[in-house]
């Protein structure tokens, strides 16, 4: 099996490098405006942002991606172009155009557009989705990492910004954002900034460290993006020691009873518990498969209220009656 999935990244590599030479031989300036009428921004971040674009030959809407290239080198651009390209064929994956230029300022990709915004937009704080909405959800991002993954390839950044809606009822809704996305196998630094999304083998290393990429590090980030939808808030700030609600996710996992859960994670059934520990084992080789969530899917996963208990009263006969 590991055999397999090494030859499997071998070709994805080869084909995705094969991209890569071909855009860097054929790379064109250009200024975006030639080709495409901009209408809004649809979002910014630390290395670029997206625009909204017609394209001024066929009418279609599409969103421009730019990236700095003050911020970003042209081998990280052409990497993740690259890697977009060869994900998009899959339903849940955003689709990637293979139009990509440069401009005076950015490096520039074309994908299609998701006006409904992203899965980070659509959660209210501290109220999160409603369980039907969640669980249509969840296998469209089990199905997207499941492809990933069997390619030999490791999202590093799923999260929901970076989950995109192609309508507010979340029936289709697509993977995207692919700037930090490698191979399987590849040592990768450690980040020194925590999110609650880090799994604890990246938030245990130390500046400078190195680390060899598994899938399940996505598979971690599920399990927290799964929390947070269901909720609005997040399990913990980061999964290191100095966090009071990670070491109390920790030891309770560690005592390998569902029942003995803290507040906070007895909002969910037993089912879903056992479901939060599959997506977040301490251990990174004990976390299930993205598509394993699957059998989840048909247990409810909030905790049942107790129904209020009657309330006796004594008539003036001394007979008890339930009010």
């Amino acid at each position: 099996m590991a055999s397999n999935i090494k030859e499997v990244t071998k070709n994805t590599a080869r084909q995705v490098l094969q991209l890569i030479t071909q855009t860097s031989e054929n790379l064109k300036i250009m200024e975006v405006s030639r080709h495409f009428d901009l209408i809004q921004e649809l979002g910014t971040g630390s290395y670029g942002k997206v625009l909204l674009a017609k394209h001024r030959g066929s009418g279609q809407l599409v969103a421009v991606k730019l990236l700095s290239k003050a911020k970003v080198s042209m081998d990280n651009f052409l990497v993740e172009y690259g890697m977009s390209i060869s994900l998009s064929g899959h339903p849940n994956i955003i689709k990637t155009h293979e139009v990509a230029f440069h401009t005076s300022r950015d490096y520039a990709f074309v994908q299609e557009v998701a006006t409904a915004g992203t899965l980070y937009s659509l959660i209210k704080p501290n109220v999160g989705l409603n369980e039907d909405t969640v669980k249509r959800c969840v296998p469209q991002i089990a199905s997207a990492l499941e492809y990933m993954h069997t390619k030999g390839i490791v999202h590093r950044d799923i999260k929901p910004d970076n989950i995109l809606l192609m309508d507010f009822e979340c029936n289709i809704i697509k993977v995207a954002d692919f700037g930090l996305t490698q191979f399987q196998g590849t040592e990768v630094p450690a980040i020194s900034r925590f999110t609650p999304y880090r799994a604890p083998e990246l938030c245990s290393r130390k500046q400078g460290d190195q680390l060899l990429l598994l899938p399940s590090i996505d598979i971690w980030a599920f399990g927290v993006i799964i929390y947070f939808t269901m909720t609005g808030s997040y399990p913990w700030k980061g999964a290191e020691r100095r966090d009071p609600m990670y070491r109390d996710f920790a030891w309770w996992q560690v005592r390998k009873d569902v029942t003995l859960a803290s507040e906070k994670w007895k909002k969910f059934s037993l089912e879903a518990r056992q479901m939060f520990w599959d997506l977040l084992a301490l251990n990174a080789t004990e976390r299930c498969s993205a598509m394993d969530i699957i059998k989840y899917l048909h247990v409810p996963w909030k905790a049942e209220i107790p129904s209020e208990k009657p309330c006796v009263a004594l008539t003036p006969e001394g007979v008890t009656d339930f009010i």
